[in-house]
């Protein structure tokens, strides 16, 4: 059985190994010759898994992604060709989360919103709404779930309109990309939503860039009034429009799911896929390749209330992941790109291929970023269970 992966895929020869023939090809490298005899492929979401790529494809079995997206992948063409295919769907969920959280805790921090007073609206309760419901549930923060699809599923939560969504404080939105059918996603949020959203929204998009309107977001955001804008994601990935630079509060290369227990929660995925097709036993685990962390000592101001003070609770989570820090970094590549070609009078074509080319090199180079799960904390004895709960609620895991 031959097994082709990508070589971005982490840990990949380590998990598949034993598994059969391994072998690996380089990031955006692959060819139809590549995968000529190949019976397993695995990918991540820059290969386009078409008929032009599998075109010679004669023996191929099964098609996975090591991520939780499947735009990449022509699912149609897969299936009527009778090869099974399946993604990492839900190994990143908690990183987004955490993504969105330190949005929040930065808005709260700029004095945008009041984590004490807000509500959330969390469009697409998937794994990743889900995640985020979660852990809003554990701080006391109000949210509301939008999700159609679910709610006629017959899926026992609660469920409002989007109508409802726009009233929220906070919206945020974790649904897949949907171009067909009755529920759609494509420029979900248009230029009428927009035009409801004013200074004192916060607007927040980690899914796809597909699902806002970019024009119509570049139009508001240059009116009076315009709401604060995080963005992870955009149309035209990578080749994005640089003019959202100086709109947007917030803005990071579609990096919200890389944590490193994101990256390798998607391979771990995978290997257990390809072993339940050969019928082998999963043997290895998230923790045989996952480093521990040296415990935080957490000094809270209020240990002995009932639940975290704003104070603590910003302070602790920001040390752990600052989504300032991905926003600066950003801002700065994709400027000096910018300076750079301006400086070389280069043409239209010239200028979007750098900006390409920064975006996906900082989405492949991202920094190593850790979720609470893989901290320990060392918390005050006199602790209350209140805050204990709130903790396990966020993910950490706390020193007994």
């Amino acid at each position: 059985m031959k097994i082709l992966f990508e070589d971005t895929i982490p840990l990949g020869r380590e998990y598949f190994s034993g598994l059969g023939d391994v072998s690996s090809y380089a990031w955006q490298t692959l060819t139809p010759e590549d995968i000529k005899n190949v019976d397993i492929l695995a990918v991540r979401s820059t290969t386009k898994v078409n008929e032009a790529l599998l075109s010679q494809a004669s023996q191929l079995q099964f098609v996975t992604t090591a991520t939780s997206g499947t735009n990449h992948m022509d699912k149609t063409w897969l299936n009527s060709q009778g090869i099974s295919w399946n993604s990492a769907g839900g190994c990143n969920a908690v990183a987004v989360a955490e993504y969105v959280l330190s949005a929040l805790f930065l808005a709260d921090r700029a004095g945008k919103i009041d984590i004490n007073a807000i509500t959330v609206g969390i469009v697409g309760a998937g794994h990743v709404g889900t995640a985020l419901a979660k852990r809003l549930a554990a701080l006391n923060i109000e949210y509301k779930l939008c999700d159609p699809p679910l709610n006629e599923s017959g899926d026992p939560r609660s469920f409002v309109d989007f109508e409802d969504i726009i009233d929220c404080d906070v919206i945020t939105l974790h649904v897949p990309y949907v171009n067909t059918g009755r529920h759609t996603t494509g420029k979900l949020i248009n230029a009428d939503v927009l035009g409801q959203l004013g200074s004192n929204k916060l607007l927040i998009n980690a899914c796809r860039g597909e699902v806002i309107d970019e024009l119509a977001l570049l139009n508001r955001l240059k009116q009076p009034n315009a709401p604060t804008v995080v963005l992870d994601v955009f149309e035209n990935e990578p080749a994005i429009n640089p003019e959202l630079l100086q709109y947007c509060w917030l803005m990071t290369p579609h990096i919200a799911g890389h944590s490193v227990e994101g990256k390798v929660r998607g391979t771990q995925y995978v290997y257990e896929q390809i072993c339940n097709l050969l019928k082998e036993p999963n043997t290895k685990t998230l923790g045989d390749y996952l480093s521990a962390v040296e415990p935080i000592k957490v000094e809270l101001a209020s240990a002995t209330a009932s639940a975290l003070s704003k104070q603590d609770l910003i302070g602790l989570m920001l040390q752990v992941y600052n989504l300032r820090v991905d926003d600066e970094a950003f801002r700065e590549k994709l400027g000096e790109a910018l300076k750079r070609q301006q400086n070389e009078s280069a043409q239209s074509e010239e200028i979007s291929a750098s900006i390409s080319h920064t975006f996906a090199t900082m989405r492949k180079s991202y920094r190593i970023r850790r979720e609470c799960s893989a901290y320990t904390l060392i918390l005050p004895s006199h602790t209350s269970d209140g805050i204990k709960q709130q903790l396990k609620g966020l993910g950490f895991l706390l020193q007994a």
